[in-house]
């Protein structure tokens, strides 16, 4: 060690360590001009020495001590380094029951409040907004050695996470990414630690290497195997770290096991905490990938789980929300993933019809925002060419050639399987994408700027096309009355749920033509009451688990709303 300054020692005679070390709490070497453990992690641009590092801008406001419980001195900190949960990276303390109105927001004519006034062009959506939601979108610095170390701690109940998420496929018919992409290098990555032991050291900095350094190059001939290594085990990353608190976070409102969870082994938290922890960290890690401008196909999955499980915490009026969408639809469009691709650029069967399952379900949630905030869609189908995937169970992906080429085979033309007692989530996710292409039409019908002649002509095709739909689709995946004696509660309201998205959207074409004709006023009806119908189905089921009945009592609520309104033109 070279000699030390006197203005390098502090009044307790022990050298000043050099901030990136102070920040993260670690031992430093106090190596000059920079330490080594910066070199080594790779931040030897922001090693220095401070002279006085914890003296605090005069002009500076303080913050209240109640904000940073476990470190007061350090206010301009992202998050609490730690507090009494254990590491959190969620805020605690009083400023969680802080809520602030947020800006309004516009609202066009399909969005389900237009149908209150019909005597304002255009409508503002206001919706309070907790603090958790300002905290996902903090602003962060390009130096995260102050949140590594929280993330690497949040990894220890990898064992907890793994059940949350198996529980999560094994409950929840609406998984967009198959179950083996995920639970595989997730049990690899365990197995990997048990044999390693924890590997706390220096954990964060190998993650951070393996993302900003190693590519993740899929290959035509890759096994899934070769396509875990790639992330997990020695070469785990913070996209796949994050998705694993994403998906940790949207079991955990499935679990079927206690819904109170430790994170430190000793105190418990809600699972309303949990999901939101779990929501931060998964977003702290998106932000470290973006400072690396990583884009690659765990990207976009992880950028769809962070949003599926915000969307629940903050719902879907959150302006935050709709942005984060924005940020998956660019990564969407950066890989390609919305047009086909080239025979030269082949790539594995398991790998392409992910893809397809991702743009599928993105596309749908796009319609749905854009019809629920009545604003134009983010995935315009006429810039999109991309083929429903297969109607495959998710476990069938990943077989050996043989046996998928029978899987295949067994498909009909035009790519469905049989019902065999439930649906798969490929099933719901061909199902859903089918509506949501009908939903666009009737939003340019809406939304656009058509001429009054082609107005005509585009109105009376969608009518008949949403008429059709239910033609190219096999009967056993029709919703009935029937449905609740061949399929399971859960599975039931899975198709009910779909159903109702079909209905509804007849609904808005019928409002349209109603518009046009008082003729159509009947049809309008008609429709009200089959929305009616399928909701007094759903209430009158009363086998169903309880878990499932609160999960769902916003069909009860939020449907009935829409034949309330169909006397408004």
């Amino acid at each position: 060690m070279k000699n030390i300054s006197r203005d390098m020692v502090r009044k307790n005679g022990k050298p000043v360590s050099c901030e990136p070390c102070r920040i993260s709490k670690i031992r430093c070497d106090h190596q000059q001009p920079t330490c080594r453990r910066c070199d080594i992690r790779g931040l030897s641009s922001k090693c220095y020495y401070h002279p006085a590092p914890l003296t605090r801008p005069r002009k500076k406001s303080r913050a209240p001590r109640s904000a940073s419980p476990a470190n007061p001195s350090r206010e301009d900190e992202v998050f609490d380094v730690s507090s009494s949960r254990g590491d959190s990276i969620a805020p605690t303390g009083p400023q969680m029951g802080v809520t602030s109105a947020s800006q309004p927001t516009y609202l066009g004519s399909t969005s389900f409040m237009s149908a209150f006034d019909h005597s304002q062009q255009d409508m503002y959506l206001s919706t309070p907004k907790t603090a958790h939601a300002s905290t996902l979108r903090k602003a962060w610095s390009a130096d995260f050695t102050h949140v590594f170390p929280r993330l690497v701690q949040l990894l220890r109940p990898l064992r907890l996470y793994e059940d949350l998420v198996t529980d999560k496929y094994y409950r929840s018919s609406f998984t967009v990414i198959p179950a083996p992409l995920v639970l595989a290098p997730l049990k690899l990555l365990r197995n990997h630690w048990d044999r390693e032991r924890w590997p706390h050291e220096g954990l964060g900095s190998r993650i951070t290497q393996n993302t900003a350094t190693q590519l993740i190059k899929v290959e035509a001939n890759m096994t899934t195997d070769q396509f875990y290594h790639l992330f997990t085990g020695a070469n785990l990353r913070w996209e796949f770290v994050g998705i694993i608190f994403a998906m940790a976070g949207l079991g955990a409102s499935v679990s079927s096991s206690s819904p109170w969870f430790s994170l430190n082994g000793k105190d418990e938290i809600s699972s309303d905490a949990f999901a939101m922890e779990m929501a931060a960290a998964s977003h702290a890690c998106l932000e470290i990938c973006r400072q690396y401008d990583s884009v690659n196909d765990l990207v976009v999955w992880l950028n769809y789980a962070y949003f599926v499980l915000a969307s629940n915490i903050m719902g879907e009026t959150s302006h935050q929300i709709y942005t984060q969408f924005g940020d998956l639809v660019s990564c969407i469009h950066a890989m390609g993933l919305h047009r086909p691709h080239s025979p030269e650029s082949s790539i594995p069967f398991f790998i392409s019809q992910t893809r397809k399952r991702v743009f599928a379900a993105s596309y749908r949630t796009d319609k749905n925002l854009a019809t629920f905030l009545g604003r134009p869609p983010r995935l315009p189908y006429h810039y999109c060419d991309v083929a429903l995937p297969l109607d495959l169970d998710d476990y069938s992906l990943v077989l050996d050639n043989l046996s998928l080429d029978k899987a295949v085979r067994q498909l009909t033309s035009d790519g469905w399987g049989t019902c065999n007692g439930g649906l798969r989530p490929a099933t719901v996710i061909r199902l859903r994408y089918m509506i949501a292409r009908l939903r666009e039409q009737v939003m340019e019908l809406s939304l656009g700027r058509g001429s009054v002649g082609s107005r005509q002509n585009e109105l009376h095709i969608t009518y008949q096309e949403c008429k059709r739909l239910w033609d190219k689709v096999p009967n056993e995946f029709h919703y009935s009355k029937h449905t609740w004696e061949v399929l399971g509660p859960h599975l039931s309201i899975v198709s009910l749920v779909i159903h109702l998205e079909y209905l509804y959207t007849v609904f808005q074409v019928e409002r349209i033509r109603c518009s046009e004709s008082l003729d159509a006023m009947t049809d309008l009806l008609d429709s009200a009451m089959q929305i009616v119908s399928v909701v007094t189905d759903f209430t009158r089921q009363r086998d169903q688990e309880g878990s499932i009945r609160e999960q769902y009592t916003w069909i009860v609520s939020h449907c009935n709303l829409f034949p309330c309104l169909s006397h408004i033109p």
